[in-house]
């Protein structure tokens, strides 16, 4: 009985109705996140989005180029939102945090994207941005702000030789005093100090050494 219902299926529904029938199903985490990131890179360069929005859409695209299995190249739309977040004085201070933790993911441990990052210039935007939010105010926020430049700067520096180079251009001494007056403030819930991270990495440690002597 079992198998004449069995066959009855087969011949009847299987015919008719042959969507029915499912294919194995195959997951491809590549495909995914590569879909996911074009995703939010359409976000982030939809300019009638709010602000806010784009600068979410770029924090999940640096989460999915850290963590996917494909290597994504860097967006020059982070890099334009970072350049003009200041339009937006509302929502100046959270953007920038935002659109600071994205690019750190997207250049983390990946040469190719820290040398583009370079390329477009970001070290220039980072440092200047370094300048107004310490000229700034004294806030949570904006030395929040300060952290977060001197941990994408390190991660930026971490295997990049043109990047040290050009951070010492563009930085020099006034930016070894920035990071000599951040390493004493309380980096408490951070896994490191990284202006003083940065500070060594740049040599500004080994310079100092030998002025001394």
């Amino acid at each position: 009985m079992l198998k004449r219902i069995q066959n009855y299926y087969q011949t009847f529904i299987d015919y008719f109705f042959p969507s029915v029938k499912k294919e194995p199903y195959q997951t491809d985490e590549g495909a995914f996140h590569h879909k996911k990131i074009q995703d939010y890179g359409i976000d982030l360069r939809n300019t009638e989005l709010p602000t806010e929005q784009r600068a979410k859409a770029a924090v999940s695209m640096g989460l999915l180029a850290y963590t996917g299995t494909m290597s994504n190249g860097f967006d020059d739309t982070l890099y334009l939102l970072l350049s003009s977040c200041s339009l937006n004085p509302p929502f100046e201070k959270c953007i920038k945090i935002q659109v600071l933790q994205g690019l750190s993911c997207i250049c983390y441990i990946n040469p190719k994207n820290q040398r583009q990052a370079k390329d477009l210039n970001l070290i220039n935007i980072l440092l200047d941005h370094l300048d107004e939010e310490q000229e700034s105010a004294s806030g949570n926020a904006c030395i929040t702000i300060q952290f977060w430049i001197c941990y994408l700067l390190t991660v930026l520096c971490s295997s990049t030789v043109p990047c040290i180079t050009a951070v010492h251009k563009v930085g020099g001494e006034k930016l070894e005093k920035q990071l000599k007056l951040l390493s004493h403030m309380d980096w408490s819930g951070w896994p490191n100090n990284y202006a003083a991270v940065l500070f060594s990495l740049l040599g500004f440690q080994r310079l100092q050494n030998i002025s001394n002597v």
